[in-house]
């Protein structure tokens, strides 16, 4: 617990401690009437003549100068996806989080949350960056089903990609790592891992970014690669590829797996050689 939070509504009180589920969150908050409609409502300030009044309280000192840095620009859920963020935050750097904390550094969550990032890359001096086919499926609007969307389509919608693959790692506040239980001493290597999108050759892909303590070594990449394929096959926390992209067409619904001889998983290198080939011998980024 980082924090305490009162809120208050015309039909019930509840206090919560914070950081938790964020489901779990939902289901307090619906057991007094705030459903999701109402969560907008639930901005942090101490307004009794309101109809929703969220107020913060920290048990220590860390708690007390955290809670200064949200305002009624912040939702309890804000409050919440940032204490996850600052909980989960590697080991490395949290004792000067706590004394940037202390010593009042931070004037909003965004600064806080950049600050974890910044840092948590500095732990990581070493990158491995792997790639992989990126696919899309396009559900009509006029009810004719569903067909295979090309590359072109799916650029128009690059953003719209990017910002599904942010949310959908940003729900609880955790790393992706933190998913990883193949190896133990790998997983002591990892700082980071990141999916995303990049434009290779006038191409799309998916990609992962490992942020590492330490190098890998070829065993450890073999096993960090099968990780990858298997996130990529069960839909990157097995719900990505059921979140549709609203667009002019239709519901796009993208992947990042296809079974068959087609489909890799290529590192740096990998990747480079395969443009090559596509490219009859020249490489472009």
């Amino acid at each position: 617990m980082l924090l305490t939070a009162l809120v208050q509504y015309s039909r019930g009180t509840l206090i919560l401690n914070l950081p938790r589920d964020r489901y779990d969150l939902a289901l307090k908050l619906d057991s007094i009437g705030i459903t999701k409609k109402f969560w907008d409502k639930l901005r942090i300030a101490d307004d009794e003549d309101n109809e929703f009044s969220v107020k913060l309280f920290g048990e220590n000192d860390i708690g007390k100068h955290l809670s200064l840095i949200f305002t009624e620009n912040d939702t309890i859920f804000d409050v919440n996806k940032t204490l996850q963020i600052l909980e989960n935050s590697i080991e490395e750097i949290r004792d000067d989080l706590e004394m940037n904390i202390v010593h009042d550094q931070y004037d909003t969550p965004a600064e806080l949350i950049g600050d974890i990032e910044r840092m948590t890359d500095e732990v990581g001096r070493f990158t491995e960056t792997f790639y992989f086919p990126l696919i899309g499926n396009m559900d009509e609007d006029d009810g004719y089903g569903q067909y295979e969307a090309d590359n072109s389509l799916l650029q128009c919608y690059e953003w719209d990609i990017r910002d599904l693959l942010q949310k959908e790692q940003d729900l609880d506040g955790t790393d992706m790592k933190d998913f990883f239980f193949d190896d133990d001493n790998l997983q002591k290597k990892m700082v980071s891992c990141k999916w995303d999108i990049v434009d290779r050759n006038d191409t799309l892909y998916g990609k992962v970014d490992v942020r590492l303590k330490e190098p890998l070594t070829s065993e450890e990449k073999e096993v960090l690669r099968e990780w990858i394929i298997g996130q990529n096959a069960d839909g990157l926390g097995e719900s990505l590829e059921q979140r549709p992209i609203e667009t002019e067409d239709g519901d796009l619904y993208v992947s990042m797996w296809v079974g068959g001889a087609d489909y890799f998983v290529y590192d740096e290198d990998e990747m480079n050689d395969y443009l090559a080939q596509q490219q009859g011998g020249g490489i472009s980024q």
